[in-house]
This record gives structure tokens, C-alpha cells and sequence, in this order.
């Protein structure tokens, strides 16, 4: 291990709480500690969950096990909250009891979860903006998971939107994201047998980013360590909890971390930031009480924090980036792979990369706006790597791409023998051995693999995943308008190992890092939004602002106007924001 305190939670025998900072190595540590628990601690056929935020995020994790030798195997689950609770909690259980669960279970898709909760919301008699609506509805559904409880009863309204938008699923014969966490927390809860099967099963629970996974989750590792014999290792760091707007707390972290059966243990030395981009940072973060964390090089190459007013507004600062930082970077030898541009919101999103396809400079947006990034695009993303010639080393392996397949395949029940086993794999290898060219029309190509793989049939049966066919059929419509000029190595070219500018949102930069980082649209009244009037608002706010800070290695640019036009059209005037003041105050130092 490169540190003491890496050794540490790579060696503790028991429940532990890793709270890892920016840039700690935290991902190594984990997966390491995942490996030696499988090898030293597991006895076959018991095995390990692993519990992820989010697929991205999974894709990662995924990868870095099997780097580190973790093959495909029954005893290891390796998934996301959501896709835990529905196979090793509901799909095995819920029969046994007295459920709402539908059977056959099938996940709504998201436009059948939008709909339902729209009437619901209008049957209750619901006021507001929709949008807010819906948010808050999700909060109050997700942190009260007591419904005969006070914080319940007191808002009539809200219980019973939750409930009539619930009865809806249900009697379309569905079950939505959130309602697989609540359904498998109350069998957890209610049935000992269930508690103590999954801890046969699982001795151990590892958690990644557990600050971002909300109270439910919280609520069902409590009941497990309570009353099992369970022992978890969680992986996370408070000040990178930014999805309130899903349900999530740095408390639930802490509040782990505090209890007397799990040791914790701070990963605090940074492999990724400069000491003066850890300096900023945490200014931001917490002025009054800073973490302390110190750069693994030491004073050398500390890093620089750039502050760029362009008086025109975003637009001009979207062309200072093309005309004046962007050449000064190329020329001091900066990939373009290496630069990441972050933007608050979706209204900024079109000003960059307008900016950049005017200047011909090439970028991938991870949300780039012309196909949802979802498992069965990405897939598609590494088959056409693959068909590109982009294999073996640090490339797709076939594997990888047959693991995702065999998968989707299982789940439509088109896998039921050894012998379809094989016949579906050498069905894979032809096909794509017949689909290797790169300079062939994307279109063209992804049509033929959809007709000869049976691909929208083959999603069309999996009620796992209900909005894989559409991410699937709006990647080919794009091919039609956004991406109409693509060949095949265009879109292997989307992927991460792409030579582009990456473009995206703040949040949607966790869990990435480049050389040099690019924050537009720094206005007061943007970040903090005007509308952040709690303590807690401003706090998740400046945790927004340090997770896109600390993507950077060496260079931080941070771009501002004074003054922004909103999205119904009203400009306004306060300046920068004051997370600019606070650095600039600071650093000059």
C-alpha cells in the first residue's frame, strides 16, 4: 500500500469506516481490501456485496477488480443500491410475504414513473413548480420511511401524493427505483429470516461513496450490523456529499463512522492536487475548520488557481477560453484529454460547447446531450472500441463486452443452458469480427448490429432495466440528427480514453481528475443559487464548488462576470461569487 493509513484500512479485521478525501487513493484501497478479504477472510460459497452509487460509477469499480484479477463469480455482488435490493432482497423474498410486490416484478420506466407522479401530485391538490415539487415529494418519500411517524402526518398532502403515485405503480404492475430501497428496507426490517439468509450469504457488506447513498441504505446497514453478524467496510468522504437533491447527508456517513463496533480510519494524503489548489479548496469548503490534507509531492509543483473576470458574460467567457487559455495550455504541451471544462447547469452547457465546435476543437460532453450515457450505450461505446481496433491492454477486452451481454441475455431468459452459453458468445464473436470498420457510417453499423445481436428484441424482455430500450433507440435516432456525420471511430472516440476536452456539469465531475480544470459561470446568485437561503444550501454548495475544484492536478481557472441572465430572461448584477471573494481574499495571503 503507498501509506500508512491505506495499510491500515487494507489490514482492519472488522467493521471500518474509510473517510477519504479528494485525490487518497481511496478506490485502490477499496478494491484492494476487496481482494484480500475474498482471498483471506471469505470462505466459498459465502461471499462479498459490493454497493456502488451509480453505473458510472460501478464501470470503474468494476474494471479496477478485474485489473486486480476478480473474475465473474457467484459469490460476489458487485452492483448499485438499486439492482442489490431488488436481487438479493426482493426477487428471493418478497413472495414469501405479504408484499405489494407485483409479480412478474418489472421496473417502471421512467416516463410511466414521471406520468404516475404528475396525476398524483395534481389528485392531492399540489401546488408550485412541478419541477420542486417532484424533488421534494422524493426527499419526503425517501426520509420518512416511518409512515405512522409525526414528520409522516404532518404533511397530508405530501403522504398522500406519495401514496396515491405508490397505489399507480403498483396497479400497472410496476416498481420504481425508490420503491425497491423502501420495499427491501421494510423486509429487512420486519422478517428476521430475510436479515439472516442475506448475512449468510454476504459476511461482508463494502459500500463506495456512502455519503451520497441516502437513508434508506443508512437505515438498512444499521438494521444488518444491529442484528447480524454482518461487518462492513464503508468508503466515502462527507465533504463530497452534493446529491441532496436525491436524499443524501454527510450526517449518515458520520453518524456510521460514530458508532463503537466500526473503527475509522482518514485517508488524508492527496496523490492528484497541488498544496495551493488543497489551500484553495478547502477555503472554500470550510474557512473555519480546515481538513488539513497535504499533497503527496510535497512543495513541488504546488499548483496555481487562475481568477479570469471577462465582463461580457458567459458567452465571452466561453470564447476567452477558446482564444486565451485554451492555446496557452496546447502550447505549454496540455493534452486535450487532460482539460476539463465544468459548467453549473444545463443552460450553460450549450455556450461552451458552441464555443468549442465553432473553434473546431474537439470535446466529449459525458452529458453531452446527444444520447443518455446509460449500461447499454456505454456498451455500445466499448463495441465499437473494439471494432475499431481498440483491444487487448489497456483496451476493451471481449470479455468485458460478453460480461454486459450474457447479462442482458440472462435477464431475458434467453440464457438458460450451457449450450445457449455458447451459441450467443460465437453468435458475438462473428458479428463483431464482421462489424470491424472503423471509417464505416455509424449508422449503418449500429443498425446492423441491433438486427443481427436482436438487441431492442432482446431489451424489450429484460424488466430489470425498462429504460435501457429507449437509451438504445434514441442512440439510433441520433444517428440521424447530432450524430449524422459519425462513422464508427467517432463514437469509439466518445469513450474515456478519447484525445478531447472533457465537458460537463460539477456534479457530474466526481469521481474524474485531469490536469487542468475549467469552472465557467462563477456569479453570485449562481453558485450559491440565489434560492440557497439554509445553512445547509450554502454548505452543499460549497461541497459542489470543492468537488469540481479538486478534479485538478496543476491548474485551476476560475472564469466570472459579475453579473448573469437567468433563464426566464431577467439579468442580474451581485458580482462574483463569494467563493471567489473568500479565494482570492485568502490565497493573496
Amino acid at each position: 500500500m503507498a501509506n500508512a493509513r491505506q495499510k491500515e484500512a487494507y489490514l482492519e479485521a472488522g467493521s471500518c469506516v474509510v473517510q477519504a478525501g479528494p485525490g487518497s487513493g481511496k478506490t485502490a484501497t477499496l478494491t484492494m481490501k476487496v481482494m484480500r478479504l475474498l482471498n483471506d477472510s471469505i470462505t466459498p460459497p459465502r461471499g462479498i456485496a459490493c454497493l456502488t452509487f451509480n453505473n458510472e460509477a460501478l464501470r470503474e469499480y468494476s474494471k479496477r477488480l478485474k485489473r486486480l484479477g476478480l473474475n465473474t463469480t457467484l459469490n460476489v455482488f458487485l452492483g448499485t443500491v438499486h439492482s442489490f435490493c431488488l436481487s438479493c432482497v426482493i426477487k428471493p423474498f418478497a413472495h414469501i410475504y405479504d408484499s405489494d410486490v407485483v409479480y412478474p416484478i418489472r421496473v417502471a420506466p421512467l416516463d410511466v414513473q414521471s406520468a404516475q407522479l404528475d396525476m398524483a401530485i395534481d389528485e392531492a391538490g399540489i401546488k408550485g413548480n412541478k419541477w420542486q415539487v417532484r424533488k421534494d415529494l422524493h426527499c419526503f418519500r425517501m426520509w420518512n420511511l416511518d409512515r405512522t411517524s409525526d414528520e409522516w402526518t404532518r404533511n397530508p398532502a405530501y403522504a398522500s401524493a406519495i401514496q396515491l403515485y405508490e397505489s399507480k405503480i403498483w396497479q400497472l404492475g410496476f416498481i420504481d427505483f425508490e420503491g425497491m430501497i423502501l420495499v427491501a428496507h421494510d423486509l429487512l426490517k420486519e422478517q428476521e429470516l430475510i436479515r439472516r439468509s442475506v448475512n449468510a450469504r454476504f459476511p461482508w457488506l463494502v459500500v463506495d461513496e456512502y455519503q451520497d447513498l441516502g437513508y434508506p441504505l443508512h437505515r438498512i446497514v444499521n438494521l444488518l450490523l444491529d442484528s447480524t453478524e454482518m461487518q462492513i467496510l464503508a468508503v466515502g468522504d462527507p465533504d463530497q456529499s452534493i446529491y441532496g437533491f436525491l436524499g443524501a447527508n454527510p450526517k449518515y456517513l458520520r453518524q456510521l463512522a460514530e458508532r463503537p463496533d466500526v473503527t475509522t480510519i482518514t485517508l488524508d494524503l492527496n496523490y492528484r492536487c497541488g498544496q495551493r489548489i488543497i489551500d484553495g479548496a478547502e477555503i472554500v469548503l470550510s474557512p473555519e475548520n480546515p481538513r488539513n490534507y497535504k499533497a503527496s509531492r510535497g512543495s513541488i509543483d504546488p499548483g496555481e488557481v487562475h481568477f479570469i473576470q471577462v465582463s461580457e458574460g458567459l458567452d465571452d467567457q466561453c470564447k476567452n477560453i477558446v482564444r486565451e487559455i485554451l492555446p496557452k495550455l496546447f502550447e505549454a504541451e496540455f493534452e486535450p484529454r487532460q482539460i476539463a471544462i465544468l459548467y453549473l447547469d444545463k443552460y450553460d452547457g450549450p455556450a461552451i460547447m458552441n464555443a468549442l465546435g465553432e473553434a473546431e476543437i474537439p470535446y466529449s460532453g459525458l452529458r453531452d446531450m446527444r444520447y443518455q450515457r446509460t449500461p447499454i450505450t456505454r456498451w455500445i461505446e466499448d463495441v465499437a472500441e473494439w471494432c475499431s481496433g481498440n483491444r487487448g491492454g489497456d483496451g476493451v477486452s471481449f470479455d468485458s463486452i460478453w460480461s454486459l451481454w450474457s447479462s442482458i441475455l440472462r435477464k431475458a431468459g434467453r440464457l438458460s443452458s450451457e449450450a445457449d452459453t455458447l451459441i450467443y458468445m460465437r453468435h458475438l464473436i462473428t458479428t463483431l469480427a464482421e462489424l470491424q470498420d472503423p471509417d464505416r457510417k455509424l449508422s449503418s453499423w449500429l443498425n446492423e448490429l441491433d438486427v443481427e445481436l436482436g438487441i431492442q428484441s432482446t431489451l424489450s424482455l429484460n424488466n430489470d432495466w425498462p429504460s435501457e430500450l429507449e437509451a438504445f433507440r434514441e442512440l439510433l435516432r441520433s444517428t440521424e440528427g447530432g450524430l449524422e456525420d459519425f462513422n464508427l471511430a467517432d463514437l469509439a472516440n466518445i469513450g474515456p480514453t478519447a484525445n478531447k476536452i472533457t465537458v460537463t456539469t460539477l456534479h457530474s465531475s466526481k469521481g474524474l481528475q485531469f490536469d487542468v480544470v475549467i469552472i465557467i459561470g462563477l456569479e453570485d446568485g449562481r453558485l450559491p443559487h440565489w434560492g440557497a437561503r439554509t445553512e445547509g444550501a450554502i454548505e452543499e454548495a460549497r461541497r459542489t464548488f470543492y468537488v469540481g475544484f479538486t478534479r485538478a492536478r496543476f491548474h485551476v481557472y476560475l472564469l466570472y462576470s459579475g453579473w448573469y441572465v437567468a433563464a426566464n430572461g431577467m439579468k442580474f448584477t451581485k458580482g462574483p461569487s463569494r467563493f471567489i471573494h473568500e479565494l482570492m481574499d485568502e490565497l493573496a495571503e
